[in-house]
């Protein structure tokens, strides 16, 4: 599927991917030492986010994400 492209074509074309995965956990770990978390400690979930793909924020943001309106 991908023998005829150079690694810097294969590069480009998952650079999108790359990036939201970014920006995903860089909003997820904003929001844990900003707004706080439930159901486990900062320092678990930061673990979570960091160390689990696209799931490990996904499941931040379904279970671990404090909401302001929650207080």
């Amino acid at each position: 599927m991908l023998e005829g492209l150079s690694t810097m074509e294969i590069f480009k074309m998952f650079l999108p991917v790359i990036i939201v995965e970014l920006a995903l956990k860089m909003f997820c770990l904003v929001s844990i030492f900003k707004n706080g978390v439930k159901n486990l400690n900062k320092i678990a979930w930061t673990l979570v986010v960091l160390l689990i793909s696209t799931l490990g924020p996904i499941v931040f943001l379904i279970f671990g994400r404090r909401n302001n309106y929650d207080d």
